[in-house]
């Protein structure tokens, strides 16, 4: 079997298991690539890099959007701003690897849906989200964990004390989970300010040489939106 005829047997296979799941297919069937139908039954003639790797995307993309949260419509789908979201989500969803990835698109894109977030919104947090990397996302979700605890029993210090009284405990956390430190974790998050997801505390005489800091309020609606929850500090 050629390349051609091996994707092309992947997407019908994709396709299938929708079997009764109209909107699902139709939805499939809407995605082009170089204006080449993907959803479509046996006659499809797929172009040769649009391999099997992203059809599996795909159906880890469309088992998230169709796992019962929200009920698919044909009202839902014909609204323009909707389909338009539909489709930068599928940009996003061909260019990444990381199934937590394509899973939180595809819940950011169900919020739109249900109205929770508005289509301005959800282009930021879709650039935003694709921006970061899968490493950084979680090191952000085990920072946002710490300074959710810290928060609870910590309400006499200031920002950067608070931070600094489980630092080390956040970065032997990270190391643990990810085998970052160091100068490569400091790295990191100075590369993620520049999102907007992460800010160092500045203007303390006792400021650190290290990029201390906190999560902002656009990482707190992310993690809200996609009801991600990293485990507690230390679990």
């Amino acid at each position: 079997m050629n390349t051609v005829e091996t994707v092309k047997s992947s997407v019908i296979k994709l396709y299938e298991l929708y079997e009764k799941k109209w909107i699902v297919k139709a939805l499939i069937q809407s995605i082009t690539v170089k204006d080449l139908p993907i959803g479509a039954a046996g006659d499809t003639i797929l172009s040769s890099y649009v391999t099997n790797l992203k059809a599996e995307r795909l159906r880890t993309f469309f088992d998230q959007l169709d796992n019962g949260d929200i009920e698919l419509t044909e009202e839902l789908i014909a609204n323009d701003d909707y389909l338009h979201a539909y489709f930068a989500t599928v940009n996003y969803v061909l260019q990444n690897r990381s199934k937590l990835k394509i899973k939180a698109f595809a819940d950011i894109l169900k919020s739109l849906y249900r109205d929770d977030i508005n289509i301005d919104e959800f282009e930021d947090y879709g650039q935003i989200f694709d921006e970061l990397t899968e490493r950084e996302f979680i090191i952000l979700s085990v920072k946002y964990e710490f300074e959710k605890h810290a928060a609870t029993v910590q309400d006499n210090l200031n920002p950067l004390q608070r931070t600094s009284s489980y630092w080390e405990d956040f970065k032997s956390e990270v190391k643990a989970k990810l085998n970052v430190e160091g100068e490569d974790l400091n790295a990191m998050l100075l590369r993620l300010q520049r999102t907007g997801c992460y800010k160092k505390h500045q203007g303390y005489w006792d400021e650190s040489h290290e990029e201390v800091g906190d999560t902002t309020a656009i990482l707190q609606t992310i993690i809200n939106v996609i009801k991600y929850k990293e485990p507690e500090p230390g679990v």
